[in-house]
């Protein structure tokens, strides 16, 4: 467990912010290195080898680490009232109540997904789910992950297929995973109608960088919010809506 450290006031004004990182794999190092070039302080580290150093209290915890972890983060930002950016996949599977109490205490940005793109995916599976389809279409969703990534379905897949489904879209999809390939993933969505149709809506990451970015651009708007739990689409969908010349727009990004 982390020692305790004088907490540290959310800045009001928005940048500098301190962040703190949990987790030292692929997410966690492009965090750290989009830190640096940002010049946005990083006041603590936590790794699964080395444990946890605290500098000081940070304005929001990044945790991006391990599923196992998730205890040790839910009582750090308890204890010291910290905004949490949960980004661990399939966290809800093992610690759906742990995540309910942090947020009943503060702010938590869960982001399965950081990328602006799959959000736009899951909203145009929305809106193709909206309209009267003359013949009912066959759909799948496919998963494409290097090697590495163990061999289930990804949350953003499966999120992916419930937007279908909770636009009124019916049958359900197939999922399908593929594990080979380049860095970092992709994501499709196909609708089939009959033997001569089809529609794809498809969508790729080919570095984690552009990612840590966007989750260093969320993080800034967490010391602002209420306690709470807060989907990332609400905060995509915030970003999208608004002006270009709003200063919500020209902090974020």
């Amino acid at each position: 467990m982390p020692s305790d450290a004088a907490a540290a006031a959310p800045l009001p004004g928005g940048p500098p912010l301190t962040v703190g990182i949990v987790g030292a794999g692929r997410l966690g190092g492009a965090l750290l290195q989009a830190c640096t070039d940002a010049r946005v302080p990083v006041s603590l580290r936590a790794r699964a080898g080395t444990g946890w150093t605290v500098e000081s209290v940070p304005d929001v915890l990044i945790d991006a680490g391990a599923p196992g972890g998730f205890p040790e983060v839910a009582a750090y930002c308890l204890r010291h009232g910290v905004p949490l950016l949960e980004c661990v996949s399939h966290l809800r599977e093992r610690h759906a109540g742990l995540l309910d109490e942090v947020a009943a205490a503060v702010p938590v940005l869960e982001a399965v997904n950081l990328s602006f793109g799959s959000y736009l995916q899951r909203r145009l599976a929305g809106l193709v789910a909206g309209v009267h389809h003359f013949t009912a279409p066959h759909v799948d969703v496919l998963d494409r992950h290097p090697a590495r990534k163990a061999a289930r379905v990804s949350a953003t897949a499966e999120r992916l297929a419930t937007a279908w489904t909770d636009g009124g879209g019916h049958p359900e999809a197939e999922l399908g995973l593929r594990r080979g390939g380049p860095e970092v993933s992709e994501h499709s969505i196909t609708w089939t109608w009959g033997a001569d149709e089809a529609l794809t809506v498809h969508h790729q990451v080919t570095s984690l960088h552009a990612v840590a970015r966007t989750a260093l651009a969320l993080a800034q708007r967490l010391p602002r919010q209420p306690p709470g739990l807060i989907a990332v689409d609400d905060f995509f969908h915030t970003l999208s809506t608004t002006s270009p010349d709003d200063p919500f727009m020209r902090e974020a990004f």
